[in-house]
């Protein structure tokens, strides 16, 4: 049974693992983001 199921859908991994890359990416991206902007707050005197 599990073999039969994984042999249907082995295929499915390569999705998933994307998502999960992309997921991983805007989180990084949006910290990244924030970053840049409490640098230039600080710098310009910003709240």
């Amino acid at each position: 049974m599990s073999e039969e199921v994984f042999r249907d859908f082995w295929w499915l991994i390569f999705p998933v693992f994307g998502m999960a890359m992309a997921l991983i990416g805007m989180l990084r991206e949006d910290r990244r983001i924030d970053e840049i902007h409490e640098r230039a707050r600080r710098d310009l005197g910003g709240k």
